[in-house]
């Protein structure tokens, strides 16, 4: 096992934080450039609201042009006729309620949670001056760094890509694949955080041993 100097520098080269950043830390404070990082990803959120705000009537055409699309096959591989043979008068009452659902669901349902997913994004921009970043976190435990197929998103909930984990005790952070690979599982490390809208942040971290 190397020494704790060099594996925090190790640490340092291959995470998203310097020595500055680690002090200022230690010290309950966050870096001028951790800051910084939070500030445009903010802006960033912000952007991709602001971007695709007020796109729920094309959201419902591409909606309404599919449902088209799998009606018309429905017709011509027979499955209307099939219907209709085996609900016989109610083929049509059937159908009317069939068709008002969808419509809801094309141009209610789907145009409002697709504004609220928006919104949300728009939410997770705040500026920091009207939402500054909470106090400053502290886990010591031994790490857990892993590979993992689901892994959590932004928004903390299961994702299908790739991802890399450091978990300490129950908490989860989303780490590069560099930084997993030169932490040590098993290994005791302090670590620096903020949980900032839902989700765990890890600004800096060093082994303790």
């Amino acid at each position: 096992m190397d020494s704790a100097l060099e594996h925090n520098q190790v640490l340092q080269q291959n995470g998203l934080f310097t020595a500055a950043d680690l002090e200022a830390n230690k010290q309950g404070r966050y870096s001028p450039a951790q800051l910084k990082r939070f500030e445009e990803a903010r802006n960033f959120m912000q952007y991709s609201a602001n971007k695709y705000d007020n796109k729920g009537p094309v959201i419902s055409l591409i909606f309404g042009f599919g449902f088209l699309v799998f009606a018309v096959v429905l017709y011509f591989v027979g499955v209307f006729d099939i219907l209709r043979n085996t609900l016989g008068g109610l083929f049509f009452p059937v159908m009317i309620g069939a068709l008002i659902l969808a419509v809801l669901f094309i141009f209610v349902i789907v145009p409002r949670q697709y504004q609220a997913s928006v919104e949300m994004a728009r939410s997770m921009g705040t500026p920091l001056a009207a939402s500054p970043l909470g106090e400053i976190q502290v886990i010591e435990a031994r790490a857990e760094a892993y590979t993992s197929q689901g892994g959590i998103n932004r928004r903390g909930h299961q994702s299908a890509r790739v991802s890399h984990i450091l978990q300490m005790d129950s908490i989860k952070f989303n780490i590069t694949d560099s930084l997993q690979e030169a932490i040590q599982s098993k290994r005791l490390y302090r670590v620096y955080c903020v949980k900032d809208q839902g989700v765990w942040t890890l600004l800096s971290m060093e082994t303790l041993e």
